[in-house]
């Protein structure tokens, strides 16, 4: 007596597995996108709805004020702890300048969590003292200044690290 060979179709058991595959592929990059949510730019330091309805504006007041004044900023590393930082401003003739309204942030490339807003301690001679604010994470941090000064208003940007 011969044995009857069954064949047997697994395409259709593929096709519903690919099926459950997606929608936990799906389910999986939903859950990812809600437990990592889109962070602002801070650059401006404005909502971002502003900052689109101005930019026109924006570039040409931070023209003007890139043609006038030299920026310089004193660190280019914190440490673990207390730091400060001072900013220096100048005109382009190099005539110290005190007079200006200057807010700084230091925040984290990838989050808006650890970020400090401070106005300056001490200003003296164009240099504007900010600090003592204190630094827990190591890695890269952003410092952003926001400058402003008549008709002027400038915006920069530097980055520094901290490290342990």
């Amino acid at each position: 007596m011969q044995t009857q060979k069954i064949e047997r179709n697994y395409w259709p058991h593929t096709i519903v597995g690919m099926i459950i595959a997606c929608i936990v592929a799906c389910g999986w990059t939903i859950k990812i996108a809600l437990d990592n949510p889109v962070e602002m730019d801070t650059f401006y330091m404005e909502k971002y709805q502003k900052v689109d309805q101005t930019i026109n504006e924006i570039i040409e007041l931070q023209t003007k004020f890139d043609a006038a004044f030299n920026l310089t900023y004193s660190t280019e590393q914190f440490a673990i702890g207390q730091n400060s930082i001072t900013l220096k401003l100048s005109d382009k003739s190099g005539k110290t300048i005190n007079d200006a309204s200057i807010t700084m942030m230091l925040s984290r490339p990838e989050t808006n969590k650890d970020n400090k807003q401070m106005k300056p301690s001490k200003v003296e001679n164009g240099l504007y003292t900010f600090g003592p604010f204190d630094i827990q994470k190591p890695g890269r941090w952003q410092i952003l200044s926001k400058i402003e000064m008549g008709d002027f208003k400038g915006y920069h940007k530097n980055e520094a690290y901290a490290v342990k």
